[in-house]
This record gives structure tokens, sequence and C-alpha cells, in this order.
């Protein structure tokens, strides 16, 4: 399975933010190494991507594959939210316009903060609202730490709704798995 920067789509020269603008706007200041992730891979809802395949009953895309943070604590990674939306989230989480973490990513429970301010400046912290009142764990030094940490695991067999693995093919320029019936 692959794992780290291969999960992740790299930006086209055209797709460029404007970081400095949102910066202002916003009255952040995002760490060096997040600025330089943010120029060159993809963030959103199209910023990682999963191996997904065709149900042929329901007639529908399904998801082969999930993405977990190997390193303790593991947590099952969903994805990395728009710059805009890492911003929204924040300020309603904080309930301030002065933020002191970036919501960058989203999990399965809680979401992948990073600091923005002082000694927690440019670290990742997994924000669990279950760890009550130690709800801020830090996993990673940086953005790039982190995605280094990430692998790709496969759905085990019994949730793919009566699909068996040996029945899963592609062919060449296929994106999507299909099911041989």
């Amino acid at each position: 399975m692959r794992k780290s920067f291969e999960l992740l789509k790299v930006k086209e020269e055209k797709e460029f933010n404007n970081i400095y603008c949102l910066e202002k706007k916003n009255n952040i200041c995002f760490p060096p190494s997040y600025k330089i992730f943010i120029n060159n891979f993809l963030v959103g809802e199209n910023g990682i991507s999963y191996e997904m395949f065709y149900h042929p009953t329901f007639k529908d895309k399904r998801y082969l594959s999930y993405f977990t943070f190997s390193l303790k604590p593991e947590i099952d990674f969903s994805g990395f939210n728009s710059i805009e939306d890492s911003i929204l989230f924040s300020k309603e989480i904080e309930d301030k316009d002065d933020i002191d973490y970036l919501t960058i990513g989203h999990c399965a429970i809680g979401g992948i903060l990073l600091g923005l301010k002082g000694d927690k400046k440019d670290f990742i912290y997994y924000y669990d609202p279950d760890g009550y009142p130690n709800t801020h764990t830090k996993i990673a030094d940086n953005i790039f730490n982190f995605v280094s940490a990430l692998k790709e695991v496969m759905q085990p067999e019994e949730y793919l709704d009566g699909v068996k693995f040996y029945q899963l093919y592609k062919n060449w320029g296929d994106k999507t798995w299909r099911v041989k019936e």
C-alpha cells in the first residue's frame, strides 16, 4: 500500500494560493513549513487520493482504503481541510478571530491541528474531543513529519458489501477499481 507523500496530489503551477492575502485578511501567520506544504500539495476535498471501487449492486463508488497516522496515538485520518475551511473551523471551535490552532485535517473522531503561536508554532496536534482535559496531543514536529507517518490501509473485506478482493480489477488508465461479476 501507499504511504507518506505518495498519498498526496501535487498542485499544478496555476493552482498556487495567494497565502499572503489569506494571512492578512484573517490576521494569521502560517508557519513557513506549512506555507511550503500548501503551495506544493492540494488540500481540501481532493487533496488525498483514496482507492475507490464501483459497487455493481448499489451502482456507486465506495472506499476501498482509508488512512492512518501510524505513530502513537494511531489515528484514522480522513483528509485535509481546504485552507479557507481550516480557518473557518478554527474560528468556530475557538470562538475567536485570533486563533491559536489551525484545523488542517479531519479524522474519524476529532481533528488535526497546526499550532500557530509561540512554543506551539509549527507543531501538529491531534484534537480528541473525548480526551478532556487533555484534548490536544502533540503528534508531529511539523506538517512534513505528519505526512511522513501516514499510510494507506485496505478496508477489511467484510466492509465491502459482498465484494471480494479477488473480484477487483482495473483496466489501463482506470482510477476506480471495477468488480468482476
